[in-house]
């Protein structure tokens, strides 16, 4: 990871990158594991060695991607990963992801700098699988950062929560809008949600599960809330608060 990290930093100094952002690395199938997090957090701290190159906390990043439910396969998008480094102050970004051998890990990542993004320089390193590798690959991780299972599982408790009661029906649910951005972007996309809808038919609480870039997460968390619903029923006949997955769908041509 040395002598990587070596190649970064003398790129980041010959093109004059501040504010460099390494974001987590995905698996071959544009999936994220912990496998793809340590590289990115070893790289870090070995670009870190030298003090001249400024870097992005990767704990801000990971907060960010983790609260907006950003680890998602268009995230190596370089467009995508612009939007993410725009949000959280970056200025220039690498992003990647690796593949696997039967002796080795390869990794191929790419730097790029903001706010065109311009491609800086590819680069790949070729790594000798160590004991731990492969249980870090199989721990993949669901958009939240969440461990994918625990996170398939959390959905499905959302869901069973409405099993024996009938389910909420919409009353007034208007498609929320596009971002400006989004609208720049001819994004398309399907942004889901675990939303809590109480007794009265109104949304009392929402958590992204898997988001989108470009502020459409915000229109969709403002767009919900003023969702009103058709309460679910219970068993004894009373309207009941429920939890219940919500899919916001975005089509634009291209």
């Amino acid at each position: 990871m040395k002598e990587l990290a070596g190649y970064v930093s003398d790129g980041a100094k010959k093109s004059h990158l501040e504010n460099l952002l390494i974001m987590d690395f995905q698996t071959a199938d544009h999936s994220h594991s912990l496998l793809g997090r340590k590289f990115a957090d070893d790289l870090q701290a070995a670009v870190s060695a030298d003090s001249t190159v400024k870097l992005i906390d990767r704990g801000q990043y990971i907060a960010f991607v983790s609260r907006e439910a950003l680890l998602i396969p268009e995230a190596n998008n370089p467009d995508a990963a612009n939007w993410i480094a725009s949000q959280i102050s970056a200025k220039s970004f690498v992003i990647g992801e690796y593949e696997k051998s039967a002796a080795d890990i390869i990794l191929h990542i790419r730097i790029y700098e903001c706010p065109a993004p311009r491609n800086i320089q590819n680069l790949k390193a070729t790594f000798s699988r160590t004991a731990e590798m492969p249980s870090l690959d199989l721990r993949g991780l669901a958009a939240t950062g969440e461990d994918a299972l625990s996170a398939e599982q959390k959905a499905g408790a959302a869901l069973a929560a409405s099993r024996g009661f009938s389910p909420p029906e919409c009353r007034r649910c208007p498609q929320p809008p596009f971002s400006s951005t989004a609208i720049e972007r001819k994004a398309n996309c399907t942004i889901n949600l675990i939303a809590e809808i109480d007794e009265e038919g109104r949304i009392s609480d929402l958590q992204l599960t898997r988001g989108f870039f470009y502020g459409l997460n915000e229109t969709v968390l403002k767009g919900v809330k003023e969702w009103r619903m058709k309460p679910a029923v219970g068993p004894d006949g009373k309207p009941a608060k429920v939890q219940q997955m919500i899919e916001v769908a975005f089509r634009m041509g291209r």
